[in-house]
């Protein structure tokens, strides 16, 4: 019976419901509106089928009137599962006032003299019909919804207990309610007001043994976090509390993530590195780069896109994305511009495909979009992949000699600035990749010691998160696949930064430049890799395998690759100078004189064409400071 009427079509449920509300109402008035009153009055003496046609005007009018505008206003039309939303109850109530003051005024019309105190019982008796006939539709719908869609119970829906009884938690669990893969099992929230409280007849817990025992309980429970107004540093307090019950946690947007992104308040995501690693936010600061035309190289990738992005709020005047890679360009033009579409941003966005070897090229760019500045992100980084032995040469031509053509051409044209992307791998480097990008960082400096108009500077940091290659998405890859977590070595530590501040900074920087700077971002202290690896399992809601014969996810040490580093560093000269802003800070490093520098890069030149690894390493060794990959 209830699956059949479930699937009636939507006329006829339509029709039950408005046969329903007329029975609602003819039971509301006959017992509390003329009808009763008048049977009480003659000691149950007259019939009631008199009564009833007597007052007949007095209900059908108000009925008819009510149920016309359910149907108009939508009330109708709206399922019964969500008839407690805050839209539909107002109508109820809105569809209840009218019934009931309607009635009022009919009654009244019926009579030829009216005394002040008869109108006023009149329409205290109005209030009276209106707050009954509210209550009924209400349980009516309650009773049905019951009946309808909650008659079985979520035995097999995923356990999940939202951490936050606040309006948050509250709204959250409105919206995942009806979620028949989800099972709410309880609320956590240690406010002593709220002790043994419950809300829609859920519990709410207080106390870090309920996580334990509902964790017991349910193998697979889930902790929703719902309390957006923490700050940074609670939220991860809470997290950090939570590892050790190996429970999977999700969350709502942080506030400043509501108001910053515009996210919705019960969006569930990932927890951010934010919520896992002890690590200070970066504060943006947008810079204004309004009516100049700027060059990025490498926009496609990690780093190049999001400085892209940044740019785009300084509002320039141009902005073009050079890149070598068709579907890269592609990817962050067609980004850009959606975003000026939707923010009504004038900025022109020009995407070329070209690369930053080919001198005539880049002359080419520059000349007929009359660049005032280069962000330089076009780069190999991949340190196994440099590293292989067929790919040196092309990390050298790359890095160095793509870096040296962008110095000449900014200097020769003379651009206003030329801000150039470095890395902590650097800095007594131990692999090729590293050793080419200190190389570079010296082609910048000789660059800017010969330069009158144009400022060079470079900007180093470490690990940007969610990067191409980074550990994080591949760590959250593995585990989803049931492991094992690959690391290369149990000591391995590393910095880590998001791509969007380490991006910010680097514009920043740029401003600060006042020619050859070496720039590097404070960027916290280094965490451990196996740590970050046993976070991550935990909040997944798994256990970490012991042995061969455990249950849960592996983790394993490979050993490190060729030219990894256990530890990063990124001071050379081991001196820091401060800057306006706390989290950017310039290292005073030398560098060879332009003689010896153009020595060194010619020297490359030729080994490069002819393929000569073994003279390109000792050439690295020679003139780079502190480099020392292993080999002989």
């Amino acid at each position: 019976m209830l699956s059949t009427i479930k699937n009636f079509s939507k006329p006829k449920k339509i029709l039950i419901l408005i046969i329903v509300d007329f029975l609602l109402a003819f039971m509301c008035w006959v017992i509390f509106g003329p009808p009763f009153s008048a049977i009480l009055e003659a000691s149950f003496n007259i019939r009631m089928i008199d009564v009833l046609v007597q007052n007949q005007l007095n209900f059908i009018f108000p009925s008819l009137l009510t149920v016309t505008y359910f149907y108009f206003s939508g009330f109708y039309r709206s399922s019964i599962r969500f008839s407690d939303s805050r839209d539909l109850i107002s109508r109820s109530l809105k569809g209840s006032f009218v019934f009931g003051l309607t009635w009022g005024g009919v009654y009244l019309l019926e009579h030829e003299i009216i005394r002040n105190g008869y109108l006023l019982t009149v329409f205290f008796k109005s209030l009276l019909i209106s707050f009954v006939f509210y209550g009924s539709l209400q349980i009516s719908r309650d009773m049905a919804r019951l009946m309808i869609y909650q008659y079985r119970e979520r035995k097999y829906g995923k356990p999940v207990l939202i951490y936050g009884a606040g309006s948050a938690g509250n709204e959250l669990y409105h919206a995942i309610k009806n979620n028949k893969d989800i099972n709410v099992i309880g609320f956590f929230d240690n406010a002593s007001s709220l002790n043994g409280s419950d809300i829609n007849n859920i519990k709410i817990y207080g106390k870090n043994k309920h996580i334990k025992k509902l964790s017991d309980k349910h193998k697979d429970l889930e902790i929703y976090l719902a309390i957006p107004s923490l700050s940074i540093s609670e939220r991860r307090s809470i997290i950090s509390s939570l590892e050790k019950y190996k429970v999977a946690v999700r969350s709502i947007p942080a506030l400043h993530e509501i108001v910053a992104d515009k996210k919705k308040m019960v969006e569930m995501q990932e927890l951010s590195i934010d919520d896992i690693l002890p690590r200070a936010r970066v504060k943006y600061s947008s810079i204004s780069l309004f009516g100049l035309n700027v060059m990025v190289t490498g926009a496609g990738g990690s780093i190049g896109s999001e400085i892209v992005r940044q740019i785009l709020s300084g509002n320039p005047k141009k902005i073009v994305l050079f890149e070598i890679s068709e579907i890269n360009l592609y990817s962050i033009r067609s980004e850009v511009e959606t975003v000026k579409k939707l923010e009504e941003i004038q900025t022109e966005v020009v995407g070329i495909l070209g690369d930053v070897k080919d001198s005539n090229r880049v002359r080419e760019i520059i000349l007929n979009h009359n660049i005032n500045s280069i962000y330089h992100a076009a780069a190999y980084k991949h340190v196994p992949i440099v590293e292989y032995q067929e790919n040196i040469s092309e990390g050298i031509k790359n890095n160095v000699f793509g870096t040296k053509v962008i110095c000449d051409l900014a200097r020769e044209l003379s651009l206003d600035r030329v801000v150039v992307i470095s890395t902590d791998k650097a800095v007594r480097p131990t692999n090729i990749m590293g050793a080419s990008k200190r190389l570079a960082e010296m082609v910048v400096q000789s660059a800017d010691s010969q330069s009158v108009t144009t400022k060079f500077c470079m900007v180093r940091f470490g690990n940007v998160i969610n990067s191409s290659g980074s550990v994080i998405p591949l760590f959250r890859k593995q585990i989803s696949e049931g492991g094992p977590i690959t690391i290369t070595h149990n000591e391995v530590t590393r910095f880590f930064m998001t791509i969007s501040e380490a991006s910010s900074l680097v514009i920043q920087a740029g401003e600060y430049a006042d020619g050859g700077d070496v720039f590097i971002l404070d960027m916290g202290n280094q965490v451990k890799i196996k740590e970050l690896a046993e976070k991550l399992i935990y909040l997944s809601g798994m256990n970490i395998k012991q042995g061969k014969e455990g249950e849960g996810i592996e983790i394993q040490e490979i050993g490190l690759r060729p030219g990894e580093k256990l530890y990063e560093e990124l001071l050379i000269s081991g001196s820091e100078i401060k800057t306006p802003n706390p989290k950017i800070f310039k290292s005073l490093e030398s560098f060879p004189d332009e003689d010896t520098l153009s020595k060194v890069i010619h020297d490359l030149e030729s080994y490069v064409i002819s393929n000569d690894v073994l003279k390109i390493r000792n050439t690295l060794k020679n003139h780079v400071e502190g480099f020392d990959d292993g080999s002989s």
